[in-house]
């Protein structure tokens, strides 16, 4: 099922040789936000969990205080409203923590970031970061949303909604940050039994993965899967 290719020591945001592949370590993450441009669009929410060995042995949970009004559709999207995050804390105190909470429990470098399209909360994180810290905010990704598309390209959609109802995790999306977080690392695990137990038998085909470099940041890396 793993790729014979390695990720190098210069693998942004990865561990040194990691095998390309379905991560055992990781750290499955979400973000809610105000809107989709991080220039103008503040977070509102950071949940993740870190995976060891397939299984979830820690988690990550705050609301954000965006410092601006939330508009109503986000609002009824996600149930988060100003009078919630009103006493929590900014992203400027918030971002600090959650960067100690990826490193302090990271393994030869910080694990792979696994989320749901995650390019989305990949800008957000590095715009973030850069602001505060004026690094980049590395990052060796993998996309569940690219995943089910590889696997499942009979399906027409692939939003993390349809992948929960697919493998019957559960009927609705709660857009909160750390239940789309632990519904996005049940489904990759969901999708890679199924690779285990499939690959070269029938049509299904065999796992072919590849290091794909972000279009526009050198310091993320996205590893993506394809049946051949």
């Amino acid at each position: 099922m793993l790729a014979s290719d390695t990720i190098g020591s210069g693998g942004a945001g990865s561990a040194p040789n990691a095998p390309l592949g379905f991560p055992a370590d990781y750290v499955a993450l979400d973000l809610e936000t105000t809107g989709f441009y991080p220039n103008s669009c503040g977070i509102t929410e950071i949940g993740a969990v870190r995976v060891r060995g397939h299984e979830i042995v820690d988690r990550f949970q705050q609301l954000v205080n965006p410092l601006t009004p939330i508009p109503a559709a986000v609002t009824k999207l996600t149930g988060i409203d100003d009078a919630l995050v009103e006493d929590c804390p900014a992203i400027e105190e918030t971002l600090p923590r959650f960067l100690d909470w990826l490193d302090e429990g990271a393994q030869d470098g910080r694990e792979p970031i696994v989320g749901h399209n995650v390019t989305f909360d990949l800008h957000f994180l590095d715009y973030e970061t850069r602001r505060l810290t004026g690094e980049p905010f590395p990052a060796l990704a993998v996309d569940t949303m690219q995943i089910s598309r590889a696997l499942y390209p009979e399906e027409r959609h692939h939003r993390l909604l349809d992948l929960i109802r697919r493998f019957k995790i559960a009927d609705n999306e709660e857009h909160r940050a750390l239940s789309d977080a632990i519904q996005t690392q049940q489904c990759l695990e969901r999708m890679r039994r199924q690779t285990d137990r499939h690959e070269g038998r029938g049509s299904f085909g065999h796992a072919r993965w590849s290091l794909v470099p972000a279009k526009r940041n050198p310091h993320v890396n996205f590893q993506r899967l394809a049946l051949v």
